[in-house]
């Protein structure tokens, strides 16, 4: 499987070199080690904006937890491997935005990236303070 088959360009792009402690006893990423891939990928996407879930909470009284997420895996990640990790926004709602999030690799002797493993989150603003459901303040998207 292949990027090229996607119509739209990633909205953001974090770059990931799986280390020792990503891996399982074959030496293969261990499938709960994506969700912390993809989570450091966000708070990147983030700190690209100059916020932080520190400065959400303390300034903006917001919380962004995932609601559901689903996850496939289509080949394994090995040790060393350079994991291009796309995020996309595929939806957004009032208070919740629907993120795509790709792990690739690139293919040996190629510049062709290939997918290894994608999730769906559907994440929700949550109000700090009455920790109810929040619209998405629009300045968070505007460099989407």
């Amino acid at each position: 499987m292949t990027n090229s088959l996607d119509p739209k360009p990633p909205a953001f792009t974090f770059t990931h070199r799986v280390c020792y402690s990503d891996t399982d006893a074959a030496g293969f990423v261990y499938h709960g080690r994506y969700l912390e891939i993809f989570e450091r990928s966000r708070a990147e996407w983030l700190a690209q904006r100059g916020l932080s879930p520190t400065k959400l909470i303390n300034e903006f009284n917001i919380v962004m937890p995932v609601r559901e997420l689903t996850m496939n895996f289509y080949k394994p990640g090995r040790l060393d491997d350079i994991l291009h990790i796309d995020q996309v926004i595929e939806h957004r709602g009032r208070t919740q935005v629907t993120v795509k999030q790709t792990a690739q690799r690139k293919l040996p002797d190629s510049e062709e990236l290939q997918v290894i493993a994608s999730a769906v989150l559907h994440i929700v603003c949550v109000d700090t303070n009455t920790l109810k459901p929040k619209a998405w303040p629009d300045w968070l998207f505007l460099a989407d």
